[in-house]
């Protein structure tokens, strides 16, 4: 009795550990990041160039600066690294920042045999003449920019200076 109580507890190890290996696996298939190029024009000398594209994510990643046809990386923090972008952008009225939405979408596995997707959205402000992140939200991302060049949030708070 015993050994038959013991080989069907490991028929279901492996059948169990044999479907989480495979929903695993279906979720890296999915998440396959490919090249694509895409611009989003700013004005007559900036633009954002996102380099690659997530199908099953729907976002886009890798974002550059172009100025005169110069691509110029983005420096990120550790809390932009791993994000997409939808392809939001608001440029400031001085053309010195740009806000661009920073989404994190990634699978949680949550159990052996299943998981659920997480998203997180936030947009950083870009310093567009250093080429780097200076703030990144998440409340105050439905803001818009002021005449003094301010990012101030739809209750009117100046957010960015």
């Amino acid at each position: 009795m015993m050994k038959q109580f013991t080989t069907i507890v490991l028929i279901l190890v492996i059948c169990i550990t044999c479907g989480n290996t495979v929903s695993h696996r279906n979720h890296d298939v999915q998440n396959k990041t490919v090249k694509r190029d895409t611009i989003i024009t700013l004005n007559d000398t900036l633009s954002l160039y996102y380099g690659s594209y997530n199908n099953n994510m729907k976002l886009w990643y890798n974002l550059y600066i172009v100025k005169k046809k110069k691509r110029i990386k983005i420096g990120k923090g550790n809390e932009y690294k791993g994000t997409g972008s939808e392809l939001f952008s608001s440029l400031s009225p001085n053309a010195n920042y740009v806000v661009v939405d920073a989404i994190i979408k990634d699978y949680v596995h949550e159990s052996d045999k299943d998981s659920t997707l997480h998203e997180n959205y936030t947009c950083a402000i870009i310093d567009l003449k250093k080429a780097k992140i200076v703030k990144q939200m998440q409340q105050d991302c439905d803001g818009s920019w002021n005449k003094k060049n301010q990012w101030v949030s739809s209750g009117g708070k100046v957010v960015f200076k």
